[in-house]
């Protein structure tokens, strides 16, 4: 018996906006938003290949 594996694919990750915390406090939060904001699509310039702004 054969078994395929289910494709699995990047999945977007998406920064929490607003003043609801996911984390213990603002700290905590502001780390954790600096991290996702480099992977969320309507933020960083290139998600996939982690460029987050461009220089000149």
């Amino acid at each position: 018996m054969t078994s395929v594996a289910p494709k699995v694919g990047p999945r977007p990750v998406r920064a929490p906006r607003g003043t609801e915390l996911s984390c213990k406090g603002w700290q905590q939060e502001a780390a954790l938003r600096m991290l996702m904001n480099n992977l969320d699509p309507d933020v960083a310039e290139d998600p996939d290949h982690l460029i987050v702004y461009g220089g000149t």
